[in-house]
């Protein structure tokens, strides 16, 4: 039963880095385009811009938070069990 148990943990925390992965990869588009739309010589283009950096870098801070529940694999380091109280990375 704790094999089954251990398994189920690992398959989470690899869900987790996948997603974690994936999820920086489709915010990327939108920091370039913020950055541009915010050297716009229009002051309404410039403040869209901002908007977008600041949903971004509210994004990347959650994904961020992840890694304390559930921090990176590490070369040489052993995953992470969930549950087992916070971890400094």
């Amino acid at each position: 039963m704790e094999d089954a148990a251990q398994s189920r943990v690992r398959d989470l925390e690899q869900l987790v880095s996948e997603l974690r992965h994936d999820l920086r990869g489709a915010v990327s588009p939108a920091v370039l385009i913020a950055d541009r739309l915010r050297q716009n010589n229009d002051p309404a283009v410039q403040r869209s811009g901002k908007t977008i950096g600041v949903v971004v870098d509210r994004v990347l801070a959650i994904l961020e938070a992840t890694c304390q529940a559930v921090p990176p694999r590490g070369a040489g380091q052993p995953g992470p069990v969930i549950g087992a109280g916070s971890r400094q990375r």
